[in-house]
């Protein structure tokens, strides 16, 4: 089997979703970083792989997959480890259903906070903050009846998925009261080896964060 050729930057969640999941399963990646910050993504050769000039895109043999959620399936099932993405059709449907959320919502949403950030048009209306903090509330009501996990008694799929989106939005928008299990949630991942990815991803993104700061002070 090919080695999946996976282009991304850690810096941004959905690269981290890949990558964790394919860190989970024991899957090697061939990893081809497309610097954000340097618009890499936007040159002519990765315009080529993506003409949607989007992160992260797979290739293997002759074909390329460009959404996240569409890659992390793959691998859960060229895995052949059931544990993130499990057969049952009720339960793979419970975790559908948070992955299609993160792709519509959750995801769009930390996308057009990030983007206002970095474009100069900080602070953004209290009406996004308070979208992003709705969807939040439904994270917190899908933990609330799961048993602290998004789909179920354990760490699945939908969980690798959301957590490096949240966790990069808490860099700029932090946990209220509202959401005292999106919280523990959030902790319970620390251990994990394969989180290191997220840690790293979270890291250069503050760095960032932190040379935007001193524009916005100056």
């Amino acid at each position: 089997m090919n080695i999946p050729i996976v282009y991304g930057d850690e810096i941004s969640p959905p690269v981290r979703f890949v990558t964790m999941t394919a860190s989970i399963l024991g899957i090697d990646l061939d990893f081809h970083k497309i610097d954000l910050f340097k618009n890499e993504n936007r040159s002519e050769s990765f315009m080529k792989i993506n003409p949607l000039q989007k992160v992260p895109a797979m290739v293997v043999g002759d074909i390329t997959i460009c959404d996240s959620h569409a890659i992390a399936t793959y691998l859960c099932q060229i895995g052949n480890d059931t544990r993130l993405y499990p057969d049952e059709s009720l339960l793979r449907a419970k975790i559908n259903q948070i992955l299609f959320f993160n792709s519509s919502t959750l995801f769009r949403i930390d996308s057009e906070i990030f983007t206002a950030y970095f474009s100069h048009q900080w602070p953004v209306n209290d009406n996004k903050i308070e979208e992003w903090l709705s969807a939040l509330d439904y994270l917190e009501y899908q933990l609330n009846i799961n048993n602290n996990w998004l789909a179920g008694a354990k760490m699945h799929l939908c969980d690798i998925c959301a957590v490096p989106v949240v966790t990069s939005m808490l860099q700029l928008v932090p946990l209220t009261e509202r959401h005292p299990k999106v919280a523990q949630w959030t902790k319970k991942f620390e251990d994990y080896p394969f989180y290191e990815i997220n840690k790293r991803g979270l890291e250069a993104l503050r760095n960032c964060i932190d040379v935007m700061n001193h524009v916005y002070n100056n």
